[in-house]
């Protein structure tokens, strides 16, 4: 049956089609027999009736050029449509955490949000692994020097990341005697005022890291596995990483199912987790990515398949 879904997202022309995961499930919605609306994050706000929109009827045409077409704009209220898809990348700033004030004011008897406003604003992908201490790395959140310098003392060398960035952005390696600490300290948390997280540094991170897919509680065996350059520590793509093929084996799908299980039960049904050998490193709520390079590398459409199991979403 054919449900009316909206898209929140950045600008559908700055995207990169033959990687990008908005893409891929706008392409399968299409193909599944969905209409598909576009809305920016600049346009919402919220009147008598609740969270409105200036939002387009877009249709994609994979081999135009643009590969888009938008038409019919107006303004329309979010609980018009049955599937809201927030797809807007981080930061995740004052305005992102608006925005999913607004999505939970959506009337939920008829639209389901995923994932949830609630959801996003309430687990920030990189804290979220706590949850799971045995899977996780050591891990320390402070915006204390002090606190850092202990942690680096008693693990040698440490990853410190901020909370609110995606791709790799401002994600450091330190080592025990580097020498440029007390800079990236200053840069990272603002000069003691911005919280970070830092985590011990795995050795296996030499190998890659592997990203998961998880829909509605479902953990897909097939993933990929970013692998950094050896001018960097980062493997993500955005970074001068390169990508594979990767199939999980047994105790990967075993730990990433326990977590799947958690995400359900906390209504987060998309996700992508990133793994670096046995550890969780961070779960990927905001904006999970990879699926075009899934599908590619295994001749599989995670598309379609998310819209199969969109309908069990509770």
């Amino acid at each position: 049956m054919s449900k009316k879904v909206l898209i929140i997202m950045d600008p559908i022309e700055s995207i990169n089609i033959k990687k990008d995961t908005t893409y891929q499930l706008i392409l399968s919605a299409q193909e599944y027999g969905h209409e598909v609306f576009y809305l920016t994050p600049e346009t919402l706000s919220v009147n008598p009736n609740g969270p409105v929109g200036e939002i387009s009827k877009l249709i994609i045409n994979a081999q135009e050029n643009p590969f888009f077409e938008i038409s019919n704009t107006k303004s329309c209220e979010l609980s018009e449509f049955d599937y809201v898809l927030m797809r807007k990348d981080p930061p995740v700033d004052n305005n992102f955490i608006y925005i999913t004030h607004i999505l939970d004011s959506i009337d939920k008897k008829n639209t389901k949000v995923i994932n949830s406003g609630f959801s996003l604003r309430n687990h920030n992908e990189k804290l979220i692994t706590l949850n799971f201490p045995k899977h996780a790395p050591e891990s320390l959140v402070t915006c204390n020097k002090r606190e850092i310098e202990k942690f680096r003392d008693l693990h040698k060398n440490i990853i410190l990341k901020p909370l609110n960035l995606m791709g790799g952005r401002s994600v450091y390696f330190l080592e025990e005697r580097d020498k440029n600490f007390n800079v990236i300290f200053e840069e990272i948390t603002n000069m003691g005022k911005n919280y970070i997280l830092a985590q011990r540094y795995i050795s296996e991170a030499v190998n890659g890291d592997v990203r998961i897919i998880v829909i509605n509680g479902e953990v897909y065996k097939e993933a990929v596995i970013r692998k950094p350059n050896r001018n960097d520590h980062r493997s993500n793509l955005a970074s001068g990483g390169t990508i594979e093929k990767y199939l999980l084996n047994k105790n990967e799908i075993n730990i990433c199912s326990e977590i799947a299980n958690f995400l359900r039960n906390e209504k987060i049904y998309f996700a992508g987790i990133d793994m670096i050998g046995s550890k969780i490193t961070e779960i990927n709520i905001t904006s999970p990515t990879c699926i075009s390079e899934i599908n590619n590398f295994h001749d599989i459409n995670l598309g379609i398949k998310f819209w199969e199991k969109i309908d069990e979403f509770n």
